[in-house]
């Protein structure tokens, strides 16, 4: 931690973002699921960060490079950028309500952060006069006028980032029976964000852009979830199995409309999502191994995984 009252640069923050980057390293984060790097940057990395701008006024530049490591552990597992976003960093950085991941954005935290930086350093209090500026609009007659309870970080960030449409699937993807795995997934594809080969000869690449699991059509997302002979196999299976009819449309529209008893509309929504994906690993296993689980394994393996997350539940309530 740098001591010193004369304005930061980017070199005494190096050590902000080496500590970032061997928090990466040192739990072997890379070999995590995209769920799994999702808690880390949450809880593990961004606090880092928030605790610095409570104390200091931060370069933009360190603010970018930390937001740039953070968006390539996400997507990659690694602090060097290797791999093209899925999903814009903007999206991600927008309340679940409002499909993103619920990820700060740094610059706008570090600006509701530095407004309770201490006075008594001139380039500190000439950056507080041009936050203050910002803010301006925020206060009347010298009241808060965004929060009754009066100014906070976390009410001063909403309020920067400004209110957007919320999406109406967040309830049925980021429902808390839903696994962390499956919840990212489901997010991925209400986003169209898959990397199916439709999309990839979108971006110029060479593949064939059949359905590795059928072979039979062009692998966009609405054909491998919804119109694959594979796929719906894996459906029938389910609903042979569990006696619940299960979507063969559009899975969104579906969680969102579904109607009957609470218990069952989640169970359901669980179950699809788990289906979805299965059969997106099994879509990776086919194009790496030609191998792949027939349908009525792949149904019996979510099935039991939904009876061990119900017993647990009823376990734990």
């Amino acid at each position: 931690m740098p001591i010193q009252t004369t304005r930061l640069k980017k070199k005494d923050c190096e050590c902000l973002v080496d500590k970032i980057c061997n928090r990466i390293h040192s739990y072997g984060a890379g070999k995590f699921s995209y769920a799994g790097r999702l808690t880390l940057v949450q809880h593990v990395l961004n606090s880092l960060h928030s605790y610095w701008a409570s104390l200091f006024v931060l370069p933009k530049g360190v603010i970018h490079r930390i937001e740039a490591t953070c968006r390539n552990f996400l997507w990659d597992g690694s602090a060097e950028y290797r791999r093209s976003p899925l999903v814009a960093w903007d999206t991600i950085c927008r309340p679940k309500q409002e499909g993103g991941l619920g990820l700060k954005n740094q610059e706008m935290w570090n600006i509701a952060m530095d407004y309770t930086a201490p006075s008594n350093s001139s380039w500190v209090w000439r950056r507080i006069c041009k936050v203050k500026q910002v803010l301006a609009n925020g206060y009347s007659q010298g009241v808060w006028q965004v929060q009754q309870a009066g100014y906070t970080p976390a009410g001063c960030y909403e309020w920067l980032r400004g209110a957007r449409t919320k999406v109406e699937w967040h309830n049925a993807i980021w429902d808390s029976w839903n696994l962390p795995k499956h919840r990212f997934m489901g997010w991925l594809i209400a986003h169209k964000s898959l990397h199916t080969n439709s999309r990839l000869k979108g971006f110029g690449m060479n593949v064939d852009g059949m359905c590795f699991l059928c072979g039979q059509a062009e692998e966009t997302q609405q054909h491998l979830f919804f119109e694959c002979a594979f796929s719906r196999r894996v459906i029938q299976e389910l609903m042979k199995i569990s006696g619940i009819r299960l979507p063969d449309s559009d899975v969104l529209h579906w969680c969102i409309h579904n109607t009957g008893l609470k218990t069952q509309r989640r169970v359901k929504n669980a179950l699809d999502l788990s289906a979805m994906y299965q059969v997106w690993q099994q879509r990776n296993k086919s194009r790496i191994e030609q191998l792949v689980l027939r349908p009525s394994r792949i149904a019996l393996l979510i099935i039991d995984d939904m009876k061990k997350r119900i017993k647990k539940g009823i376990r734990g309530s």
